[in-house]
Protein backbone atom coordinates (compact mmCIF):
# COMPACT_ATOMS: atom_id res chain seq x y z
CA UNK A 1 0.00 0.00 0.00
CA UNK A 2 1.28 3.65 -1.12
CA UNK A 3 1.48 6.10 1.44
CA UNK A 4 0.06 9.55 1.65
CA UNK A 5 1.72 12.78 0.81
CA UNK A 6 1.02 16.27 2.47
CA UNK A 7 1.89 19.17 2.36
CA UNK A 8 2.52 21.95 5.22
CA UNK A 9 2.19 25.25 3.92
CA UNK A 10 1.77 29.31 5.20
CA UNK A 11 3.38 32.31 5.19
CA UNK A 12 6.42 34.06 7.18
CA UNK A 13 6.02 32.47 10.88
CA UNK A 14 2.83 30.51 10.09
CA UNK A 15 4.18 27.99 12.42
CA UNK A 16 4.95 25.18 9.89
CA UNK A 17 8.24 24.14 11.74
CA UNK A 18 6.96 23.98 15.09
CA UNK A 19 3.65 22.50 14.10
CA UNK A 20 5.81 19.67 12.14
CA UNK A 21 7.59 18.98 14.81
CA UNK A 22 4.85 18.24 17.26
CA UNK A 23 3.55 15.86 14.44
CA UNK A 24 6.72 14.34 14.33
CA UNK A 25 6.64 13.84 18.47
CA UNK A 26 2.75 12.56 18.12
CA UNK A 27 2.69 10.46 14.93
CA UNK A 28 4.59 7.15 14.89
CA UNK A 29 8.27 7.51 13.09
CA UNK A 30 8.44 4.16 11.16
CA UNK A 31 5.17 5.36 9.17
CA UNK A 32 5.64 8.98 8.44
CA UNK A 33 9.06 10.22 6.82
CA UNK A 34 9.18 14.78 7.60
CA UNK A 35 11.05 16.71 5.16
CA UNK A 36 11.00 20.38 3.76
CA UNK A 37 11.25 22.01 0.87
CA UNK A 38 13.42 23.81 -0.73
CA UNK A 39 15.58 20.87 0.75
CA UNK A 40 15.23 17.59 1.47
CA UNK A 41 18.43 16.02 0.00
CA UNK A 42 21.60 17.22 -0.38
CA UNK A 43 21.24 18.60 -3.67
CA UNK A 44 18.40 20.49 -3.05
CA UNK A 45 19.73 21.48 0.40
CA UNK A 46 22.68 22.94 -1.54
CA UNK A 47 19.94 25.04 -4.36
CA UNK A 48 17.77 26.24 -1.19
CA UNK A 49 21.17 27.81 -0.02
CA UNK A 50 21.32 29.40 -3.16
CA UNK A 51 17.93 31.13 -3.64
CA UNK A 52 18.26 32.88 -0.08
CA UNK A 53 21.66 33.70 0.00
CA UNK A 54 22.37 37.99 -0.33
CA UNK A 55 23.55 37.16 -4.20
CA UNK A 56 19.96 36.05 -5.01
CA UNK A 57 18.36 39.14 -3.50
CA UNK A 58 17.54 40.47 -6.94
CA UNK A 59 17.39 37.35 -9.22
CA UNK A 60 14.16 37.57 -11.39
CA UNK A 61 11.18 35.04 -10.57
CA UNK A 62 12.22 33.29 -13.77
CA UNK A 63 15.78 32.21 -12.26
CA UNK A 64 14.37 31.56 -8.98
CA UNK A 65 11.21 29.16 -10.44
CA UNK A 66 13.87 27.50 -12.64
CA UNK A 67 15.91 26.93 -9.30
CA UNK A 68 13.38 25.97 -6.97
CA UNK A 69 11.66 23.14 -9.81
CA UNK A 70 15.39 21.67 -9.98
CA UNK A 71 15.68 21.03 -5.98
CA UNK A 72 11.83 19.75 -6.02
CA UNK A 73 12.47 17.28 -9.08
CA UNK A 74 15.55 15.84 -7.04
CA UNK A 75 13.67 15.80 -3.90
CA UNK A 76 10.81 14.20 -5.48
CA UNK A 77 13.31 11.27 -7.32
CA UNK A 78 15.74 10.79 -4.04
CA UNK A 79 13.37 11.17 -1.49
CA UNK A 80 9.79 11.43 -1.76
CA UNK A 81 8.81 8.74 -4.82
CA UNK A 82 10.39 6.16 -2.64
CA UNK A 83 9.14 6.75 0.80
CA UNK A 84 5.32 6.94 -0.88
CA UNK A 85 5.89 3.81 -2.51
CA UNK A 86 7.29 1.76 0.39
CA UNK A 87 4.72 3.18 2.23
CA UNK A 88 5.45 5.84 4.34
CA UNK A 89 3.61 8.75 4.69
CA UNK A 90 5.52 12.08 3.69
CA UNK A 91 4.67 15.84 5.16
CA UNK A 92 6.76 18.34 3.27
CA UNK A 93 7.23 21.82 5.00
CA UNK A 94 6.63 23.60 1.64
CA UNK A 95 5.68 21.98 -1.88
CA UNK A 96 4.90 24.05 -5.15
CA UNK A 97 2.23 25.77 -3.71
CA UNK A 98 4.66 28.32 -2.13
CA UNK A 99 6.17 28.59 -5.33
CA UNK A 100 3.23 29.69 -6.93
CA UNK A 101 2.70 32.42 -4.03
CA UNK A 102 6.18 33.37 -3.82
CA UNK A 103 8.00 33.59 -7.18
CA UNK A 104 4.88 34.13 -9.38
CA UNK A 105 2.69 36.08 -6.79
CA UNK A 106 5.26 37.46 -4.70
CA UNK A 107 7.49 39.01 -7.26
CA UNK A 108 4.72 39.71 -9.52
CA UNK A 109 5.31 37.07 -12.56
CA UNK A 110 2.14 35.74 -13.19
CA UNK A 111 3.16 35.45 -16.82
CA UNK A 112 4.82 32.46 -15.27
CA UNK A 113 2.01 30.66 -14.67
CA UNK A 114 1.66 28.58 -17.97
CA UNK A 115 5.31 27.43 -17.22
CA UNK A 116 4.77 26.73 -13.31
CA UNK A 117 2.35 24.28 -14.46
CA UNK A 118 4.78 23.03 -17.02
CA UNK A 119 7.00 22.14 -14.76
CA UNK A 120 4.39 20.73 -12.64
CA UNK A 121 3.90 18.13 -14.56
CA UNK A 122 7.15 16.48 -14.21
CA UNK A 123 6.41 15.72 -11.07
CA UNK A 124 3.84 13.25 -12.58
CA UNK A 125 1.83 11.64 -9.78
CA UNK A 126 3.75 12.69 -7.06
CA UNK A 127 1.98 15.83 -5.64
CA UNK A 128 0.44 16.25 -2.57
CA UNK A 129 -2.90 14.41 -1.41
CA UNK A 130 -3.62 17.39 0.92
CA UNK A 131 -2.37 20.54 1.57
CA UNK A 132 -2.56 22.05 4.86
CA UNK A 133 -2.63 25.96 4.67
CA UNK A 134 -1.52 27.55 7.62
CA UNK A 135 -3.21 30.86 6.88
CA UNK A 136 -1.66 34.20 9.02
CA UNK A 137 -2.27 37.57 8.51
CA UNK A 138 1.12 39.03 6.94
CA UNK A 139 1.12 41.58 9.54
CA UNK A 140 1.04 39.08 12.05
CA UNK A 141 3.53 37.04 10.15
CA UNK A 142 5.88 39.73 10.57
CA UNK A 143 5.67 40.59 14.17
CA UNK A 144 6.17 37.06 15.16
CA UNK A 145 9.29 36.64 12.71
CA UNK A 146 10.62 40.22 14.31
CA UNK A 147 9.78 39.15 17.42
CA UNK A 148 11.27 35.79 17.44
CA UNK A 149 14.49 36.34 15.35
CA UNK A 150 17.74 35.49 17.30
CA UNK A 151 20.58 38.20 16.79
CA UNK A 152 23.28 35.91 14.95
CA UNK A 153 20.43 34.38 12.76
CA UNK A 154 20.77 35.50 8.86
CA UNK A 155 18.01 36.98 7.38
CA UNK A 156 16.71 35.50 4.18
CA UNK A 157 15.83 37.65 0.71
CA UNK A 158 12.39 36.68 1.60
CA UNK A 159 12.38 37.52 5.27
CA UNK A 160 13.60 41.16 4.08
CA UNK A 161 10.45 41.93 1.32
CA UNK A 162 7.83 44.17 2.97
CA UNK A 163 4.48 43.33 3.80
CA UNK A 164 3.33 44.19 0.53
CA UNK A 165 5.26 41.23 -0.67
CA UNK A 166 4.20 39.17 1.85
CA UNK A 167 0.00 40.17 1.10
CA UNK A 168 0.41 38.97 -2.40
CA UNK A 169 2.12 35.56 -1.05
CA UNK A 170 -0.95 35.11 0.89
CA UNK A 171 -3.24 35.98 -1.73
CA UNK A 172 -1.45 33.14 -3.90
CA UNK A 173 -1.48 30.10 -1.70
CA UNK A 174 -5.09 30.89 -0.97
CA UNK A 175 -5.88 31.25 -4.96
CA UNK A 176 -3.79 27.77 -5.51
CA UNK A 177 -5.50 26.04 -2.35
CA UNK A 178 -9.00 26.52 -4.85
CA UNK A 179 -7.09 24.16 -7.18
CA UNK A 180 -5.69 21.46 -5.04
CA UNK A 181 -7.22 19.02 -1.60
CA UNK A 182 -6.72 21.37 1.00
CA UNK A 183 -7.60 22.59 4.58
CA UNK A 184 -7.00 25.88 5.68
CA UNK A 185 -6.39 26.55 8.85
CA UNK A 186 -6.56 29.95 10.74
CA UNK A 187 -3.09 30.22 12.32
CA UNK A 188 -3.83 33.56 14.17
CA UNK A 189 -4.42 31.87 17.26
CA UNK A 190 -2.11 29.66 20.07
CA UNK A 191 -0.09 27.41 18.09
CA UNK A 192 -1.50 24.72 20.61
CA UNK A 193 -5.09 24.67 19.35
CA UNK A 194 -3.05 25.15 15.55
CA UNK A 195 -1.06 21.95 16.37
CA UNK A 196 -4.15 20.06 18.10
CA UNK A 197 -6.09 20.75 14.59
CA UNK A 198 -3.75 19.59 12.42
CA UNK A 199 -2.82 16.22 13.99
CA UNK A 200 -6.48 15.89 13.97
CA UNK A 201 -7.01 16.19 10.19
CA UNK A 202 -3.87 14.37 9.70
CA UNK A 203 -5.13 11.38 11.71
CA UNK A 204 -8.86 11.23 10.06
CA UNK A 205 -7.07 11.65 6.38
CA UNK A 206 -5.10 8.55 6.59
Amino acid sequence: MKGHFIALEGGESAGKTTVARFLKAQLPKRKFLFTREPGGTPLAEKIRAVMICPEATDTSAETQLALVFAARLDHVRAKIRPAIQAGKNVVSERFDSATYAYQIHGQEAMHLKPLFFEYRKLLGKHIPDLYILLDVEPQEGLRRMQANRKKAEPIDQFEKRGLAFHDRVRKGLLEFMKTVPHVVIDANRPLEEVQKEVLAIIQKQL
